[in-house]
């Protein structure tokens, strides 16, 4: 049941509330998600990937200052889905597959009342599933189609490829290997988000002397790229190593992507793989 693994610690935003209001929060306590209250009542969710995926779209009402500047009610998602704290983890898994969310409000009836009890995210529901005993193989959930970058590719150049192919997480590449990750998480809580475009000052030097002496002359601003911003790869997993094996390596990892590698990068485990297969063993159970 949703009520054994949802989180009953509930953190929430006002809506008239800033990004870096927002922001701040979601570090101090580790989460990716604030419920929007108004009124003594839930009327929005905002994610990181909300913020994220805000970022690569040039809206006219708030791109003219800077993103920690935005109130939340401009990036949350309104109308947020609730599930019932008696609701199953399959199929709780099956809503957020089918609406495109990564986690749902738990409500109680209290008195006639809905009351709100608690939150389940994907990060939720993959712990649940570590928990399990089932012989899933990781070739079995993993996706192959990965997106990937060059290390050298401005974070523009990353954020269009997320929101043109709909995904969370793309792998950073040099040349054919695989040297690190860049999620929601990576771009919303990078330093850039609080300067008005995403530039890096670089010491610029030239020869002073034949004798090979160098001194730097002038600073030179350009653009963040992705090496700037990518989380590096600590652990991998193989395609015929359990999947409940990955789920406990997320959860340790606290990450939703892991990437898989038999001698060269085959594939990656991501939370809505583990998802489905949490719903393919209560059909089958059933």
């Amino acid at each position: 049941m949703i009520k054994e693994c949802m989180n009953p610690e509930v953190y929430v935003v006002a809506p008239q509330e800033t990004i870096a209001r927002a922001r701040n929060l979601m570090l101090k306590h580790g989460i990716g998600r604030l419920v929007v209250i108004e009124d003594d009542e839930p009327i929005g969710i905002v994610t990181k990937e909300d913020i994220a995926k805000r970022l690569s779209q040039a809206e006219p009402i708030w791109r003219r200052r800077p993103i920690d500047d935005v109130p939340v009610r401009i990036v949350m998602t309104e109308n947020p889905l609730t599930i019932p704290h008696e609701t199953s983890a399959a199929e709780a898994a099956e809503m957020m597959l089918e609406n495109g969310i990564s986690s749902m409000l738990v409500v109680k009836e209290d008195d006639g009342r809905r009351k709100l009890v608690g939150i389940v995210t994907k990060q939720d529901l993959i712990r649940h599933y570590s928990k399990k005993t089932y012989d899933t193989k990781v070739a079995e959930i993993m996706e192959t189609d990965i997106v990937t970058v060059n290390r050298h590719h401005t974070i523009d150049h990353v954020l269009c490829e997320m929101e043109e192919k709909s995904v969370g997480t793309v792998v950073v590449m040099d040349e054919e290997n695989p040297i690190g990750l860049i999620s929601s998480d990576s771009i919303v809580f990078a330093d850039f988000l609080h300067r008005d475009s995403p530039e890096k000052e670089v010491k610029m030097a030239r020869k002073d002397s034949t004798g090979g002496r160098r001194s730097y002359r002038y600073v030179r601003e350009v653009p963040l790229v992705a090496e700037d911003i990518m989380a590096p790869i600590d652990k991998t997993i193989t395609s015929d190593a359990l999947a409940v094996d990955a789920a406990k390596m997320m959860v340790s990892m606290k990450t939703k992507s892991l990437l898989v590698i038999d001698d060269t990068l085959v594939g990656i485990v991501e939370s809505d793989g583990i998802l489905k297969d949490i719903v393919k063993k209560d059909a089958i159970r059933r």
